[in-house]
């Protein structure tokens, strides 16, 4: 006797979107069981993520963009709750939305056409400026991206567009990305990309599946991370410290710190400290490509030395604290038996505006480095 095959298994990734029209004009969206049993393995996704552009190298903008779930309603009375397949008030599988039109004016119908084709195009300009917007919102405020990194542990996580409280990032993610407000949908999606950023998973992948979205590689990670830095382009140097006649550390001057640049090849630059961290100071070039040119110059020197970014924080994670010249990873000793403290050094982010003092963070610009041309 052959054997029972067991059931079809389901994830929420085979379930199907559905919408439903309820009495006070308002669509709402819920997820029921197919028709049909799925195949296990669904290729493509029930939700792929379309191009509105060429594509280009890795996750982009044009790759970012989802399609529009839910025009607005139409103006005119509200709809009465329907079910499913079954227009308002005739028969089931009657088309709702051809008899809706028979009975709408004119005017109404004009209205209703111009919504739809409002909300579906999007602008990509419009985007990237928002995305850029939902970036310092969330990186000018420590507190506010300490409670993204730890998922609302800390305090109710909240819609920063609209005030909506969520009770996970999965949740505030979800009512991002398909938000049915065209006059909200921009910054909607902009704060989407910026906290997937944030946290290091795939801004281009429909949220619906935790699995999927939040499975990236620590590179892209931070390609993606490392993108939008701050203009003028600047290097944030830690470690900049001097010993002392009794054996202590000190501050280095800015004018030290130029002089130690100019000895390593970088001279006509601004130094300035890092006010309300110790022993940082902001390294900044000129607004233009070879300015920038030269920053990365720098930040890629110091990384090949092992003074970068993550090793920076490797070190500061291993000694949160330390005293004089006790720790090699800080301070090391030169031809003369003279103690030397070790510079590290970064090229600064849009990640790190809550660094920066208020005067600062209105200052400085966000740009992507996608954007600039490098090879001129």
């Amino acid at each position: 006797m052959a054997s029972i095959p067991p059931p079809p298994q389901y994830g929420l990734e085979c379930l199907d979107r559905r919408t439903v029209a309820l009495s006070d004009g308002t669509v709402r969206t819920y997820f029921a069981l197919p028709l049909e049993p799925p195949p296990q393995l669904r290729q493509p996704p029930i939700f792929p993520a379309p191009h509105l552009g060429p594509p280009g190298p890795g996750p982009g903008l044009n790759r970012w963009i989802p399609p529009l779930m839910h025009a607005a309603p139409p103006p005119g009375p509200p709809q009465k709750r329907k079910r499913e397949g079954q227009s308002n008030g005739g028969a089931p599988g009657e088309s709702s939305g051809r008899q809706h039109q028979q009975h709408q004016k004119p005017e109404e119908r004009r209205t209703a056409k111009q919504v739809k084709v409002e909300t579906s195009e999007l602008d990509a300009k419009a985007l990237e400026s928002s995305f850029l917007k939902m970036v310092r919102v969330i990186n000018e405020n420590t507190e506010v991206k300490k409670n993204y990194r730890a998922n609302g542990q800390i305090s109710q996580l909240r819609c920063v567009v609209c005030n909506r409280d969520s009770m996970d990032l999965h949740a505030l993610l979800n009512h991002s990305y398909n938000t049915r407000n065209p006059e909200l949908r921009a910054d909607h999606l902009g704060l989407h990309k910026a906290i997937c950023i944030l946290m290091g998973w795939n801004y281009s992948i429909d949220p619906v599946n935790r699995k999927a979205y939040q499975t990236l590689s620590i590179a892209d990670a931070e390609a993606n991370r490392g993108d939008h830095i701050l203009w003028p382009p600047t290097i944030i140097v830690e470690n900049t410290y001097k010993s002392n006649n009794d054996g202590k550390k000190d501050v280095m001057t800015n004018k030290e710190m130029d002089g130690k640049l100019r000895e390593m090849g970088f001279a006509g630059v601004s130094v300035k400290p890092l006010v309300g961290k110790d022993g940082a100071m902001l390294v900044t070039f000129a607004s233009n490509l070879a300015g920038l040119k030269e920053a990365v110059r720098l930040a890629e020197l110091l990384e090949a030395e092992g003074h970068g970014r993550a090793q920076w924080v490797h070190a500061r994670g291993l000694t949160p604290s330390f005293v004089g010249g006790s720790n090699p990873m800080f301070v090391k000793v030169d031809e003369k038996g003279e103690p030397t403290w070790v510079l590290y050094g970064y090229l600064a982010t849009a990640w790190d505006l809550d660094t920066l003092d208020a005067e600062l963070r209105q200052n400085v610009v966000i740009k992507s480095m996608k954007e600039l041309d490098l090879s001129e």
